[in-house]
């Protein structure tokens, strides 16, 4: 069964939020006294304006709206104060060092007043300076960080999705939807609905084989993640705010740091544990599995008005994460996440398909997407139940997630996504006519469970 909770209902806000005059990722110093700063990322303005044509290229495809040379303008406007700054500032720091030279000598007290005048003013003047960067600070690192990721090579740069696999080819005839199941399904609306029976049955056993398969084959492990992730983290993997749901707090310390309900099954659920970490490079590559849900909003318009299991608010999911110490071993880890979620959906037998995303379909975060795909009969196309993406180290920068190697610290690979969205995947396999009972789960039990093995799983959880 899945349905919002009373609870969450009245605690949270569908308002977009994604247009802020202040960032809880980057916080100046003018604004400190009013919110504490929880993470200050790695700007790296050398290697990310290194390539302009590459990025020029990836503002381009993606159909952003962001100009390049006003950005490039306001960052050499920041370096010039910048510099004016860090010059005044090792001013008064040789003044300050003169004058404990010359008090500890026994100088005479015309030379100490001028000093010491001279430090006053430089102060003055640098606290002039302080507040004259302010501003230009903002309006430069804010556009900075509004700046996408590079993409990969692979990424197709046109509108149209390159194929990678196919399983199967889809049938011609339109069926009716998966609606039409009422013993399986009883459905509301987008952000309720219920699964009965077999369907609930297959919800759990679904999540649970594949993360198991995951652990058992891909040397994979398992957790558990929080539901609720803060506004700095969804920044800093450049979510838009109004994929999720707002959580109104009463009492809020950092105000711009509010709280988001994403699941457990999310990406970004993983990046707390991630923020400030160090790891050795002999734990790597990490891999990560979980099971849990996902509320997203910003999939419910896909696949037309009508509400249905495709256009779900909610959903149970099975979320991959994946770090690694280069770009080469994150292509070959993201091949490694395809094939074992290719395997799981080959075993259930139904159409579907791996495509690469055009790069218009990207959040600014990834730089590839890889998409699994099955046939909705219904809808006479192909809809999502995973995806998986490469950020390269555009996230953990922004995190500071990172290894030491060689008295260096190198900023991590990312790749990971839910790889099984349940609903979708059950309400394709109802209008493929397939019978949930009969559905061949990599290692788990296709037999509807007893009262009995039911009470039994529970006694399990505290023996």
């Amino acid at each position: 069964m899945l349905s919002l909770r009373s609870v969450i209902k009245k605690g949270l806000s569908a308002k977009k939020t994604c247009s802020r005059n202040i960032s809880a990722l980057y916080i100046t110093g003018d604004k400190a006294n009013e919110n504490y700063v929880t993470l200050q990322p790695y700007l790296d303005f050398k290697g990310t304006f290194s390539d302009s044509q590459s990025l020029e290229q990836s503002i381009a495809s993606r159909g952003s709206d962001i100009r390049l040379e006003s950005v490039l303008s306001k960052y050499e406007k920041y370096e010039m104060h910048h510099a004016q700054l860090a010059k005044v500032a090792e001013e008064r720091e040789a003044v300050t060092k003169r004058l404990k030279e010359i008090t500890k000598s026994g100088g005479s007290a015309d030379q100490l007043e001028e000093l010491k005048e001279r430090g006053k003013s430089l102060r003055n003047d640098l606290k002039t300076l302080k507040q004259t960067l302010y501003p230009i600070e903002d309006d430069f690192i804010h556009d900075f960080l509004n700046l996408p990721n590079h993409l990969h090579v692979q990424c197709p740069t046109g509108v149209e999705e390159k194929l990678m696999y196919r399983h199967g080819l889809p049938k011609s005839e339109k069926v009716p939807s998966h609606l039409v199941c009422e013993d399986l399904i009883h459905f509301v609306d987008n952000n309720r609905y219920y699964m009965l029976d077999q369907a609930a049955h297959f919800d759990i056993n679904a999540v649970q084989s594949l993360a198991r398969y995951f652990v058992n084959h891909g040397n994979f492990i398992q957790t558990a993640n929080p539901d609720f992730v803060r506004c700095v983290l969804l920044e800093a993997n450049a979510t838009p705010l109004d994929d999720y749901h707002l959580v109104q707090e009463e009492h809020l310390q950092n105000k711009i740091n509010t709280a988001y309900l994403t699941g457990g099954a999310a990406f970004e659920s993983y990046l707390g544990a991630m923020t400030k970490l160090c790891l050795y490079p002999s734990v790597l590559p990490l891999r990560y599995v979980c099971c849990g849900r996902s509320y997203n909003k910003a999939e419910t318009k896909l696949y037309g008005p009508t509400p249905s299991l495709y256009t779900v608010t909610q959903t149970n999911a099975v979320q991959s994460f994946v770090a690694t110490q280069t770009a080469q071993e994150a292509d070959s880890q993201l091949e490694h996440i395809l094939n074992l979620s290719i395997d799981f959906y080959k075993a259930l037998d139904i159409p579907f398909r791996v495509v690469y995303a055009p790069a218009n379909n990207l959040t600014p975060a990834e730089s590839l997407r890889a998409v699994i795909e099955v046939y909705a009969p219904s809808l006479q196309r192909y809809v999502c139940v995973g995806r998986i993406s490469n950020y390269g180290d555009f996230v953990s920068k922004r995190i500071l997630f990172s290894t030491r190697r060689d008295k260096h610290y190198d900023f991590l690979q990312l790749v990971g996504g839910p790889v099984l969205y349940t609903s979708r995947l059950i309400g394709a396999l109802l209008e493929h006519g397939v019978r949930l009972e009969d559905c061949k789960l990599l290692g788990t039990t296709t037999q509807k469970p007893t009262h009995q093995q039911d009470l039994q799983q529970f006694k399990d959880l505290f023996t």
